[in-house]
């Protein structure tokens, strides 16, 4: 989970979770509402008694049911609203078929209060155990006065975080079971033990409860098991062995794709901050990196990445930071916009993305880009673009981003010794305060504001071959993907209105079927 310092109406500061650590400041300017076709946040309620909020997405914790998925989350209300509250972070759903049209259905589980452990709600998951629904989430309450019963003298001393359950039959009333909390187990944190991910383990015939803490100061995931989440007897069956050594290992999760296992979890505080995997041929490990060491399948504005199927395809659910106050160069703060991605299995037990089917068919009117300046040495023949920035910077710079978009070409790389850049906000003098580098020689591609790197995935190129990429723009959100391998998610506030470019420096490249595609 997150931590970040939030001032309520009593004026005491609260720490603040949500798969990873960061720093909120109160330099924030009057909210205003931007519009998503693709990528959706919550929204105002539009008729009485609805639970709908203005606010942001975070932890996804999605479902699929009924041909359809439910996208729990937690919601982050505007900080007006926070001020005013007695917690923080309950949990909200959004509804899909097809990841396209969204239904944002408001609050689903409700966040508690100083005197309880959920004063602030964290990230969980649902099971269905017969008839009934079972959602195990975070609470978290870091407030003195609560932790101030933590002491030998007290029988159930208090701790920081501990799992919580609420149940229901149709997944809109829900019940918490308040007699229940699951706490950390002695030589385990109680400061992070959170994120529980609760599924049937089909290999082993068990329940399965996967919890992110620590043990020693490193962060582990601990496996509790049982025979029936009714009988509220969760026993532990140890940590995962899972390569490699981070502070924590943040809302993680199991799937099974083909013929392996794979784990996914998010991690905030190494250089390669974001959503990582690991593969196993069994649910019990040793879940190790794939083979080529690329763990990963977006860069860090695609946080806590959390898997659901249809039963033919899999999917991947994050969310993309917001700034505050909301342009290019405010803090990254936490919560923001839903992303999705469809998970393709490749080949070495590694996983790309793309962008979900639906996504792709909205897109139908296509037009070629529309050329508005260019420096260096360049050339075009039709929807060809050969640009030779060997020497010098060779670009071209095209016709403003304009509303919810689609970007697609084919770019090749003559050596892997330059770069190749996507340019947003492109100025009269060619510069662009947002950009978007191909970089081969560093393997891997990474965005930058104003030179600042801001997210980056790792990615193995090739001299001389065609590499088939889009972009999706969606209101202050453009998602890159390269080859149905990677995505690069963004929050670009400058990107719409400005014109775009693609630039070649150290090396000369060649884009074919440059074309912009709208709805």
């Amino acid at each position: 989970m997150v931590y970040k310092k939030l001032i309520l109406a009593s004026s005491i500061a609260l720490t603040l979770f949500a798969c990873k650590k960061e720093s909120s400041t109160t330099n924030t300017l009057p909210y205003t509402d931007e519009k998503f076709s693709i990528y959706p946040k919550p929204t105002v309620a539009t008729s009485a008694g609805s639970t709908n909020r203005t606010g942001w997405v975070g932890d996804v914790m999605p479902y699929y049911v009924n041909n359809q998925f439910e996208l729990f989350f937690l919601h982050d209300a505007p900080d007006k609203a926070k001020q005013s509250s007695t917690g923080q972070h309950d949990i909200h759903k959004f509804s899909s078929k097809d990841l396209l049209n969204f239904s944002y259905d408001g609050q689903a589980i409700s966040y508690g209060t100083a005197a309880t452990q959920d004063q602030l709600v964290g990230t969980g998951s649902m099971v269905k155990v017969g008839d009934t629904y079972y959602f195990y989430y975070t609470g978290h309450n870091s407030s003195s006065s609560w932790l101030q019963n933590n002491n030998p003298a007290w029988t159930g001393g208090n701790s920081r975080e501990a799992v919580m359950y609420a149940t229901s039959k149709d997944m809109k009333t829900w019940t918490k079971k308040t007699s229940f909390a699951l706490r950390a187990s002695d030589g385990y944190s109680s400061t992070d033990f959170r994120d529980p991910y609760v599924f049937y383990n089909d290999e082993f015939k068990e329940y399965w409860m996967l919890v992110s803490t620590q043990q020693a100061g490193k962060g582990i995931i601990l496996v509790y098991k049982s025979a029936d989440p009714a009988m509220d007897n969760w026993q532990i069956r140890g940590p995962l062995t899972v390569e490699g050594s981070y502070l924590m290992l943040e809302c993680a999760d199991i799937v099974k794709i083909g013929d392996k296992y794979y784990l996914f979890f998010g991690e905030d505080w190494s250089n390669t901050p974001g959503t990582h995997y690991r593969v196993a041929s069994s649910t019990a490990g040793p879940w190790v990196k794939p083979a080529d060491g690329n763990d990963m399948f977006d860069g860090h504005q695609f946080y806590a990445g959390r898997m659901a199927s249809n039963g033919t395809t899999n999917y991947t659910f994050g969310w993309a930071h917001r700034r505050n106050p909301e342009n290019d160069n405010g803090t990254r703060t936490w919560g923001g916009n839903l992303i999705s991605h469809e998970l393709v299995k490749l080949s070495n037990d590694k996983l790309g993305v793309k962008s979900p089917a639906a996504v792709r068919a909205y897109f139908t009117k296509e037009t070629a880009v529309e050329v508005k300046g260019q420096t260096g040495t360049v050339k075009q023949t039709g929807t060809q673009y050969t640009l030779t920035g060997s020497a010098a910077l060779a670009l071209y710079k095209f016709a403003n981003m304009d509303g919810t978009s689609r970007i697609q070409g084919g770019i090749t790389f003559s050596n892997l010794t330059g770069t190749a850049s996507l340019g947003f906000n492109t100025k009269a003098d060619n510069t662009s305060s947002y950009v978007i580098k191909f970089e081969p020689a560093a393997k891997r591609i990474a965005a930058y504001n104003n030179g600042v790197e801001v997210t980056r995935v790792p990615f193995n190129f090739q001299a001389g071959k065609n590499y088939d990429f889009s972009i999706v723009a969606d209101g202050s959100i453009a998602v890159l993907y390269v080859n149905d391998e990677i995505a690069l998610t963004n929050r670009i506030y400058s990107m719409n209105g400005n014109m775009w470019s693609l630039s070649a420096e150290g090396m000369e490249i060649s884009a074919s079927n440059l074309k912009v595609i709208k709805h």
